[in-house]
């Protein structure tokens, strides 16, 4: 495991400049890039301190589940972010809705999907996932971005569910152009959602919602149709009897 002196062909200290970065690492091999954010918030990083990865080894997703994260295969990110308390509900999404506009701009012509509550899709399948973690008054917000995949590069069942940018697109993607992009949206929409999803994310969610009118069974509350996203980042659930109730944690799948 080595901390590089160049990632994607430019010094570290122009990625930082570029970014706006307190702190910039990268790394060839790194168990966590959230894992080694976290470490550097507890040395006094400053907001929108970034660590990426060419590779992780111990890579998560929710709850502890396993993410895979092939050398060169794509982008893992994790960007400290300023938030006061606990993670809110609507933070992940609102970090859905940048690495979705990153993706689209370093990839044109694609369209990325959002699924409640931090996943990212392209024809259906996943293309993506984001991880928020509370740290000494901020927050580690990790993204996953599949680029390319190489044929037995990931489990047969994680293969089937997985998508990459490159696979909807005849051009190589930049990383450095998709975490440019990643970096100016978060900047942009982070701190003007501080309380919550104002009217233009929440309309671009809606746009984005593979779910919306969906019949889906929650982890929470059973099972229902999806009715949207609420403005403070509860999935909207309309139960069989014609109730409706706000999701506010655990998985969702379709029916």
């Amino acid at each position: 495991m080595a901390l590089l002196t160049h990632w994607d062909g430019e010094p570290v200290h122009v990625w930082a400049r570029v970014w706006r970065a307190d702190r910039f690492e990268a790394h060839d091999v790194l168990g966590s890039t959230n894992d080694r954010l976290r470490e550097l918030a507890a040395e006094g990083a400053g907001r929108y301190s970034v660590v990426v990865a060419e590779e992780q080894t111990s890579g998560r997703g929710r709850s502890g589940g396993v993410w895979h994260s092939p050398p060169g295969s794509g982008i893992w990110i994790s960007v400290l972010l300023p938030c006061p308390g606990l993670v809110p509900p609507h933070l992940p999404l609102v970090v859905g809705v940048a690495a979705a506009r990153a993706a689209e701009r370093a990839c044109p012509g694609v369209t990325v999907g959002i699924k409640w509550p931090n996943d990212l899709q392209l024809g259906g399948l996943k293309v993506g996932g984001i991880l928020c973690e509370h740290v000494h008054g901020a927050v580690v917000a990790g993204v996953g971005m599949n680029l390319r995949v190489a044929p037995g590069a990931l489990p047969g069942e994680v293969a089937l569910q997985a998508a990459a940018l490159e696979g909807a697109t005849s051009a190589r993607v930049s990383v450095g152009e998709l975490g440019t992009a990643l970096l100016h949206e978060l900047h942009a929409l982070v701190p003007r959602s501080a309380k919550g999803l104002d009217g233009e994310i929440r309309g671009e969610l809606e746009r984005r919602d593979v779910l919306r009118d969906r019949a889906v069974v929650t982890q929470q509350a059973g099972p229902g149709t999806a009715r949207g996203i609420g403005p403070a980042g509860a999935l909207l659930l309309e139960r069989p009897d014609g109730g409706r109730v706000a999701v506010t944690a655990g998985s969702v799948r379709l029916a």
